[in-house]
């Protein structure tokens, strides 16, 4: 996108998500907002505003992730995704900060009351068509959203090893999608 146009395009990612909440729109906002904290790019004020409401909704609920961001109801993924995904968010918090993988698994699965094999099958859960690794991706999406977190060098390469695949490749399939789906209009 030239100039200004991403703003737009934000901008109008959310006027579209307030005209009509969904699921599907709530995702692409946090990929986006993701994509601008991987990227080190500008964030207008109105997703930052957006991400920021998700958080304060979260505040008050720590486990339901899927319903802070959106991610629940019209157009949403199914009810053992979604727990996924929320999972998924928590345990990249862990590993990122150096816990193994299992250590993870063990400790977010008792916050989820699940089994450690569960929180494992979804954090490595494999998807060919939407990336590797899809729902663990969304949740280190979701993840660095509810820390309003850049990733250091080193945390994108702990990604990438668990992700099985570079940090930016989804990534840039996803921008690439959202621009298509959500075409621009002044």
């Amino acid at each position: 996108m030239q100039n200004d146009e991403w703003k737009i395009f934000e901008i109008n990612l959310i006027d579209k998500y307030i005209k009509n909440p969904n699921a599907e729109l709530a995702e692409t906002l946090v990929k986006e907002y993701s994509a601008h904290k991987l990227n080190n790019s500008d964030i207008t004020k109105e997703l930052t505003a957006w991400i920021r409401e998700c958080k304060v909704r979260l505040s008050k609920d720590k486990i339901n992730i899927s319903k802070s961001f959106g991610l629940d109801g019209k157009w949403g993924r199914s009810n053992t995704e979604i727990k996924c995904i929320s999972m998924n968010a928590y345990i990249w918090d862990q590993i990122l900060d150096g816990a193994l993988p299992n250590d993870a698994y063990e400790k977010i699965s008792r916050m989820f009351d699940t089994t450690a094999d569960d929180a494992k099958i979804g954090f490595e859960r494999k998807n060919h068509d939407f990336g590797e690794r899809e729902l663990s991706r969304l949740g280190l999406d979701i993840f660095i959203a509810m820390n309003e977190k850049k990733l250091t060098p080193e945390e994108i390469n702990i990604a990438s090893k668990h992700l099985k695949e570079d940090v930016s490749v989804q990534m840039l399939k996803d921008l690439n999608h959202h621009r298509m789906k959500y075409k621009i209009t002044y």
